[in-house]
């Protein structure tokens, strides 16, 4: 098979949030002896392009990355009046387009629907799939109870309407839809008016394994890109409302806030409530082994957490809200524990401190869950089928 995979940034294996299931993705594919070219917006610097390109290059695969134009103002302050919301618009991008349309790819796989519309020049013929990471219109709706909104966020709320029509019109014209998770599929069911399948985040059970012994010493590990805002809406909180009452109890415990996206000021805010923010690690894999307990205290946005699948993978301890845990197949008490007040997740949080057995037990369960469920061998072969026969499809129709 001919697969063009369209996607918003370069994909490469450094990458980290929904970027490592496309990473993976076209391993697999690759692997398989698939012809795998995947296209989209380059970061504007040169080297990092490069090196992007060079990553998926080892693999098989082939990535052609296309600047994004920025438009005059005018056009842009129309975008915010118009009927489509200014998101989508800033996505468009002629050069990428013109190449998806002369590749002629026998199928086109995207993971972000709101760049349903660089598909428009594409011979309509073509198979069309959408493995959506995060809705969209969900996250905005889940933004209302967030802490500390961007103005940008701001603005989010004001277009929900404008985001769930687009949505409900472009993402129609895919032949295949699947969510992250279920509550991402119910959302979308309704959206679309259709049924939609999940197809889970993954995580490679051979890069991330649990250590040789359990830490010993009461560090606390969270994992995110800061610039994702959800991200930074669960720090604040975890370090205003939680961390405060861990250390009341535990005053020995140690706090790092690991991952890009922390400017000077976020860190020194991290600092100042007595964390650390080492920011990218060139270990992630060493970062959650050397971990007593990970925190997943995310409150809004969308989408599922595969840093919870890294943390499970390494035999960590995980403590999570409810809405952080979307999408993971985990009971509370048996492979982590789940609590949504800022009271209960401390207490949760001080327990697993306090009694290393049952962290070692829920870790041994958590990191045999992704192996049976969430490992790239276990998912993407549902998704490979689905390619193959959608290809067959028309095919048949055509011949």
């Amino acid at each position: 098979m001919r697969i063009a995979i369209v996607h918003p940034y370069p994909v490469h294996s450094g990458a980290v949030g929904g970027t490592t299931r496309v990473y993976a993705l076209v391993r697999h594919l690759a692997s398989a002896g698939h012809v795998v070219t995947v296209l989209a917006h380059s970061t504007g610097k040169a080297e990092a392009d490069r090196a992007a390109v060079g990553d998926l290059a080892s693999l098989g695969a082939s990535q052609r990355l296309f600047p994004l134009v920025k438009p005059p103002l005018r056009a842009r302050l129309g975008w915010i009046s118009g009927p489509i919301p200014y998101y989508v618009h800033r996505n468009r991008n002629p050069a990428l387009e013109d190449e998806l349309a002369r590749l002629a790819p026998d199928l086109v796989h995207v993971e972000a629907g709101y760049l349903a519309p660089l598909l428009d020049r594409l011979d309509p013929r073509v198979p069309r799939t959408l493995a959506e990471q995060e809705t969209m219109s969900l996250a905005v709706d889940r933004l209302r109870t967030a802490r500390g909104r961007s103005p940008w966020e701001l603005f989010l709320l004001t277009q929900r309407r404008k985001i769930a029509a687009f949505e409900q019109q472009a993402l129609t014209g895919f032949q295949r839809v699947w969510a992250i998770s279920a509550a991402e599929a119910e959302h979308l069911a309704r959206l679309l008016g259709r049924p939609v399948e999940i197809l889970p985040h993954v995580v490679d059970t051979r890069s991330f394994q649990p250590g040789a012994e359990p830490a010993a010493a009461p560090r606390l590990l969270f994992v995110g890109n800061y610039a994702h805002r959800p991200n930074w809406h669960a720090l604040l909180w975890l370090l205003s409302q939680v961390w405060p009452r861990i250390r009341a109890q535990v005053p020995e415990a140690q706090l790092e806030a690991v991952g890009p996206g922390l400017d000077a000021a976020k860190r020194e805010r991290v600092e100042r409530a007595g964390g650390s923010a080492p920011g990218r690690v060139a270990d992630l894999a060493a970062a959650y082994r050397g971990a007593a307990v990970f925190l997943n205290p995310i409150r809004s946005g969308g989408g599922m957490r595969g840093k919870v699948l890294e943390a499970f993978a390494c035999g960590c301890a995980v403590v999570s809200t409810a809405m952080g845990m979307e999408g993971v197949e985990a009971r509370s008490g048996e492979h982590c524990l789940v609590a949504d007040t800022r009271e209960e997740f401390a207490s949760a949080v001080v327990r697993y401190l306090r009694e290393p057995a049952l962290r070692r037990e829920h870790g041994r369960a958590a990191r045999a869950l992704v192996e049976r469920n969430y490992d790239p061998g276990q998912v993407f072969p549902r998704l490979e089928a689905a390619f193959s026969e959608l290809i067959e499809q028309r095919r048949r129709s055509v011949a």
